[in-house]
């Protein structure tokens, strides 16, 4: 008992080394020490080694089957590595030990969100909270599933309760941000932003969805701050060198715009929103085949993208096609008619053949974690 007590006692300090130790010390004098399995498990889980928890979990739960905690912690080392219909089963077991039990109830509508089934999800995250109405967690993780059904005022209703029972979680400021960003709120983004890096500095979602912000009031030099911060924190983070892009585009600072377009392809290889802009830079250079090329690639996979359509019909035009160019300009128009505004202001200025006219881009920048 003494080494599992201390074990635990380690284990809320984070050393989670001298913790399994203990409970190494705990099983071997005790081989049938439920407990000391299950915290061992909790100490791997800590320490990301899923498949040795899963093991401790397992026995605990051998050793006693009627506890409800072992499986809804073997469910949540489950779904950390993607095996969702197992852990499905795992919080199911849990929630029939214990009804009342709100945190296998919020987990297993995680890992129902995580497969799109959202309506079940949304309804465990109600069934938790109304079982715990100060449960944070299930308000943004419910404020979630209402995001991936595009219910962003439900969401932000949701996250702002979770912040109000939990000020301090960055992950949520982070995540109300994006829907705000996402409304068109761009003030209110650049806010929950900003107090999400409060909280958590290394956050480099919250430096990138900033950025975009920033890039959307044109606020060119704040954004590329922030992009540039972002890609410090994460130098793999395709996302934000295809934002960097974008806005280094638009800033006029063609060679280095390039530069971060392939950067982007080759962390992300064929991404269509990358392509689009990288298209985008290569009109702005007077490179005419190469927008081609690209804008060739976006439409093979999304034939009524309206940016890509209308920056094809430009390079159309500039390489002698004036009737190809002018179809897909019309073409452009026809899905999203203010287009020809969006490529003005981009520093693009072009005229559709026989009275057509342009249309825009995707509209805003997408920001995912």
């Amino acid at each position: 008992m003494a080494f599992n007590s201390r074990g635990i006692a380690y284990a809320m300090k984070d050393q989670q080394d001298r913790a399994i130790e203990d409970f190494n010390q705990a099983i071997q004098l005790k081989p049938d020490y439920e407990g000391a399995f299950s915290n061992r498990a909790n100490a791997y889980a800590s320490r990301g080694q899923f498949d040795r928890a899963m093991g401790d979990y397992s026995e605990a739960i051998r050793l006693r089957p009627d506890d409800s905690n072992a499986y809804n912690y073997r469910g949540v080392a489950y779904a950390q590595i993607g095996q969702f219909d197992k852990a499905i089963e795992d919080f199911e077991r849990s929630i029939q030990l214990q009804p009342e039990n709100a945190g296998a109830l919020n987990n297993r509508g995680s890992a129902f969100d995580s497969i799109g089934e959202y309506e079940k999800a949304i309804a465990d995250f109600n069934k938790a909270i109304e079982i715990k109405p100060d449960y944070a967690e299930a308000y943004s993780n419910r404020g979630n599933a209402y995001t991936d059904e595009r219910q962003y005022d439900k969401a932000i209703a949701d996250y702002t309760q979770a912040l109000r029972l939990n000020p301090e979680d960055a992950e949520t400021y982070y995540n109300r941000g994006v829907r705000y960003l996402d409304k068109g709120l761009l003030n209110e983004a650049i806010a929950d932003f900003g107090q999400a890096l409060h909280i958590r500095p290394d956050l480099a979602e919250a430096y990138n969805g900033r950025g975009i912000a920033y890039d959307s009031k044109g606020q060119e030099e704040l954004a590329n701050v922030d992009f540039d911060q972002a890609i410090r924190l994460k130098p793999d983070y395709a996302e934000a060198y295809t934002n960097r892009c974008f806005s280094r585009a638009i800033a006029g600072k063609l060679s280095s715009a390039l530069v971060d377009c392939n950067e982007s392809l080759t962390l992300r290889s064929n991404d269509v929103a990358t392509l689009n802009d990288r298209g985008l830079v290569h009109l702005k250079l007077g490179d005419a085949r190469a927008a081609l090329a690209d804008y060739d690639s976006v439409l093979a996979t999304n034939p009524t993208d309206a940016s890509s359509l209308y920056g094809r019909g430009l390079a159309r035009q500039r390489s002698g096609d004036a009737n190809g160019g002018g179809a897909d300009m019309q073409a452009a128009t026809a899905i999203q008619p203010d287009i020809a505004d969006q490529f003005a202001k981009w520093g693009i200025a072009g005229k559709p053949e026989s009275g057509k006219t342009p249309s825009q881009t995707d509209g805003e920048r997408k920001n995912t974690r």
